[in-house]
């Protein structure tokens, strides 16, 4: 049982996104949310002041005023009208750990809503109950929350035990009922980044596992077309100690036999030659990007914030440039490891040893991994276009609204570069593993051995011309569950 203070871990909420572990919230985090509760409903009764959101309206409307008969109502308004994204629903995953960050951001107790706002959440997760939330056409988050707003009030469609349905069929057979808003808790539930921040914490976690089996499939076949393993030894990688380049020398200094290369100072292709520099520097972006999470988890993203002490600020805590500009950043560096990736799986193709052309058995009449290449290529120009979301902008809500994250898209992007980037190393795996069944004992250490082993035994070897779709899906899929992580951290 994790408790909400608003206090989080990206462990915490892969937990919960992906492994369904129960939410409640902590009293004391009960007692604050009271607390500036009560400031919020002081300004209503004493109707002495205009507040964002609370009494007034949204955006270029703000200077309107809204009688208290209709504070309500402002509510549940702006959660209806915000429910404006398009596309297909987001993953569930993704959806939980949006519904998780913010609930949790609001457990801060600095958006002035009631703890019952929050319940509403912790009942929806823990009755698995998932909002079907589209994420095209957000500009931040702010279209995508709205759908999951709505269903807060019993409305929309949901994910209800795997199926589609209407929010009131699932909250009927749950047991819950519709929350009827309070004064700000519209605002506050559409206000901030939990969109995007649920986006990358899963992105995240799968990352980790993509990244080390990158480091073991590079290491593989650097064995089978490499000569100068010295560019991964301790003492060349001290000389220049970025922490991510040195974790991806080990990874493959590890995985290495010592039979691999020669002594002779004949260079490698730069896409072998780089492994540790473009590796490292993605597992950098990928800190760089867990950083920026982590402290989005512990962060109250919300506007206007409200103080205990009676004060209500407006701010620009609800902008998503910070999660924006890392997701975009980490999109180019895999894209770079994804272009390492493509030019080694050219060189397996056309090594000076390769055992036949395109690793064919009759070449000429067939074509043999040729066309798989193709595809990795495709994948990385597609990757190419996807890493500056966060660069641009646009002016909506007659100008009052002129700066935007694209936090959202750049955050949608981060997960299809991802997937690229995974079939972009399993057709790399596919064509060293193709490589080393035919080359005349390939120098592989024994964990490198039982790499292939485990490729080659749940996803057979193309034996003469076949449809490599279903080979390549397979192999990614090896990446992204952790079973190549696996092998490699086996003990010896």
């Amino acid at each position: 049982m994790i408790e909400l203070n608003g206090s989080l871990s990206l462990d915490d909420v892969v937990e919960v996104a992906c492994n369904g572990e129960q939410v409640t919230l902590a009293a004391d985090a009960a007692t604050a949310m009271e607390e500036t509760r009560r400031v919020v409903e002081s300004v209503i009764e004493t109707n002495e002041k205009q507040v964002y959101g609370l009494n007034t309206g949204f955006g270029k409307l703000q200077d309107v005023a809204i009688s208290r008969e209709n504070l309500e109502r402002l509510q549940e308004n702006i959660i209806r009208s915000h429910a404006a994204a398009v596309g297909d629903p987001a993953p569930t995953p993704v959806v939980r750990a949006a519904m998780l960050s913010r609930a949790n951001t609001l457990a801060a107790g600095r958006s002035g809503v009631r703890p019952a706002l929050v319940e509403q959440f912790l009942d929806l997760l823990n009755s698995n109950i998932h909002p079907l939330v589209p994420l095209e056409g957000s500009t931040d988050d702010l279209g995508a929350n709205g759908h999951f707003g709505r269903v807060l009030l019993g409305e929309g469609r949901v994910e209800y035990q795997h199926e589609e349905m209407d929010a009131a069929e699932a909250f009927a057979d749950a047991g819950l009922e519709p929350l009827s808003l309070a004064p700000k808790e519209g605002l506050s539930t559409l206000s901030g980044t939990p969109i995007m921040t649920g986006l990358i914490a899963i992105a995240l976690d799968e990352l980790e596992r993509l990244l080390t089996a990158a480091d073991a499939v590079a290491a593989l076949t650097f064995s089978l077309i490499g000569n100068c393993p010295e560019t991964f030894a301790e003492r060349v990688v001290a000389e220049r100690p970025q922490e991510g380049h040195q974790t991806a020398a080990q990874n493959v200094r590890r995985l290495l036999s010592d039979d691999v290369g020669i002594e002779s100072m004949e260079q490698d292709p730069l896409s072998l030659r780089l492994i540790p520099q473009l590796h490292g520097t993605t597992r950098m972006q990928l800190e760089n990007a867990r950083n920026v999470v982590e402290t989005e988890l512990e962060s109250v993203t919300d506007n206007p914030l409200v103080y205990p002490d009676g004060e209500l600020v407006s701010c620009g805590n609800f902008n998503g440039q910070p999660l924006a500009e890392s997701a975009d950043q980490l999109a180019r560096s895999l894209t770079k490891l994804a272009e390492a990736s493509d030019q080694r799986t050219h060189k397996l193709l056309h090594s000076d040893n390769v055992p036949a052309p395109f690793l064919a058995d009759e070449p000429g009449l067939e074509s043999g991994l040729m066309i798989a290449q193709y595809t990795a290529t495709g994948l990385v120009n597609e990757s190419r276009l996807l890493d500056s979301a966060g660069d641009h902008s646009v002016i909506v809500s007659g100008g009052q609204e002129d700066v935007h994250s694209m936090g959202t898209i750049a955050a949608r992007n981060l997960h299809t570069v991802m997937e690229n980037v995974a079939l972009v190393i399993a057709i790399e795996l596919l064509t060293a593993v193709q490589f080393a069944s035919l080359a005349d004992d390939p120098p592989l250490s024994e964990r490198l051995t039982a790499l292939v082993d485990v490729v080659s035994e749940d996803v057979p070897l193309p034996n003469g011309d076949v449809h490599l779709h279903d080979k390549i899906e397979a192999i990614a899929e090896l990446l992204r569950d952790g079973t190549i992580q696996s092998v490699i951290d086996a003990e010896e």
